[in-house]
């Protein structure tokens, strides 16, 4: 299994690379999921409702959004590698403290904690992935990092759902900080800081038709123009805070991408946060059942997060400039089409089809996408770029657990929380409200997958524009040759 794994990735020190950023997703997945898997014990103990699920939830994303700008420039001027294991190390005791909390107030406190210590993961992670994987393999290397997201999801759901289940909320929680000190010490010790330069972790420069060349000559050899009036001309490491996320803000393919991100992630987040309690009561399952079966549901989103970036990467290298955007928005568009009529079925047998279904779509764009964000910004804003995307896409997880348990209980789910208090399965009410918030909250996914097709047209010329730049304004580290 080793020797395949290094054939997938290339070789052992990127296969520790992979599986390492896998890790950090990982993590940072299983917490959410864990949320949602001892939701029915934490409605039975701290008796609160699907809103204050949600609100556990979305605490430690709204304070990650508040976060992630700060980080984003942190991780554009120091070491990555120890900024990375340092915030883990952080993490976990936030992780920690949630798990001693002695009440609901003391809980949403910890979580904001979490939130703005778990806000260094995305920036960092992005532009270490940039500099240690070439611009041609981007979308295949994300894909498999991002399957550490939906392992870690299912981890969460499956350990802290039986630690939940068996002894106590608080373990389901509290378990989570000793793979986090494991992976802060794995990544301090393990890896090395790559140069911001082009260049691979073991220092080798990339022949000419790897790293960004791919995508860059194509659009040089069909001589697709730059956006002249975006063309970076001076050091993009000396730019001001503001500055920066005007010019971010301005890539026109970069803020459809945070758009359909944010808008898509909306559902995801639902998905974590209620989907056990989704099956239990519209289908009558036990706990265990329904966890175990989101759990099988959550191979789909892995074969659709990995398909994903082979295939762009396969349609790229046949000369398809745009395919990474292309497959994000089929994607979220086939994801709609599956979700809608598993939701409206009754019937289990029909619905678990649909929804692995639905979920290989809804996954899918997360490599693809990444990777295009990467491709039309010059280097030395991957950080920055990172942390204002990741900033809507956060708020969207805040809002999102909210606005599932609000409309819910709107709908008929506020018996939910009785019914879990008196230790009885959730009432059929509460599973056909679930349903139809769920068909609510596809709105905004089926709107990502529309926007992305408007964003494969200026695609091009944002790559372009990130290849002039990265020409008109070289760094005085890529001049030096030296590493961050």
């Amino acid at each position: 299994m080793t020797r395949r794994a290094e054939e997938a990735t290339g070789d052992r020190v990127r296969l520790r690379v992979v599986v390492l950023f896998a890790g950090v997703y990982g993590l940072s997945s299983a917490d959410i999921g864990t949320v949602g898997s001892v939701a029915p014990q934490l409605e039975r103990a701290l008796h609160i409702s699907n809103f204050q699920i949600g609100m556990i939830a979305a605490v430690a994303a709204s304070a990650g959004a508040v976060g992630t700008i700060p980080a984003g420039v942190l991780t554009d001027r120091v070491h990555r590698i120890n900024l990375l294991a340092a915030s883990i190390l952080l993490w976990s005791a936030a992780q920690l403290c949630g798990a001693l909390s002695p009440s609901f107030g003391v809980l949403l406190a910890s979580r904001l904690a979490l939130g703005v210590v778990t806000a260094t993961a995305g920036p960092a992670v992005a532009s270490l992935t940039g500099d240690y994987f070439p611009a041609a393999e981007r979308a295949r290397m994300l894909g498999l990092i991002l399957t550490g997201e939906l392992v870690g999801a299912g981890i969460g759901l499956v350990v802290s759902g039986d630690l939940g289940s068996a002894l106590s909320w608080r373990y389901g929680f509290g378990w989570l900080a000793i793979p986090g000190v494991v992976l802060a010490l794995a990544i301090w010790r393990g890896l090395v800081e790559p140069d911001r330069t082009d260049r691979t972790p073991t220092g080798r420069e990339e022949p000419a038709e790897g790293e960004q060349q791919s995508i860059r000559e194509l659009t040089w050899r069909r001589r697709i123009p730059p956006y002249r009036d975006l063309i970076l001309r001076r050091d993009p490491t000396k730019m001001g805070l503001w500055h920066t996320i005007r010019y971010v803000l301005r890539v026109r393919t970069n803020v459809v991408l945070i758009v359909s991100t944010a808008l898509a992630y909306m559902f995801f987040a639902g998905v974590q946060t209620f989907a056990v309690l989704l099956f239990r009561a519209r289908y009558g399952l036990s706990e265990e059942t329904a966890t175990l079966l989101l759990v099988a549901t959550g191979a789909g989103a892995l074969a659709g997060l990995v398909s994903a970036g082979y295939v762009a990467d396969r349609w790229l290298a046949r000369g398809r400039i745009a395919a990474r955007v292309l497959v994000g928005a089929i994607a979220y568009i086939c994801a709609v089409a599956f979700f809608v009529p598993a939701l409206l079925s009754g019937a289990l047998v029909v619905s678990v089809p649909l929804f692995t279904l639905g979920a290989a779509g809804l996954a899918a764009p997360d490599s693809v996408l990444n990777a295009a964000r990467l491709d039309i910004m010059h280097p030395r804003l991957w950080g920055r770029a990172e942390g204002v995307r990741t900033v809507p896409y956060m708020l969207a997880f805040a809002i999102a657990p909210l606005l599932f348990g609000f409309i819910s209980d709107a709908l008929g789910g506020r018996n939910s929380g009785a019914a879990a208090a008196a230790g009885g399965v959730a009432s059929h009410a509460n599973g056909l409200a679930l349903s139809y918030t769920f068909l609510i909250m596809l709105i905004p996914t089926a709107i990502a997958g529309v926007s992305l097709l408007w964003a494969v047209r200026t695609y091009p010329r944002d790559v372009a524009t990130a290849a002039a730049s990265s020409k008109a304004a070289p760094t005085d580290t890529a001049r030096q040759g030296t590493s961050g």
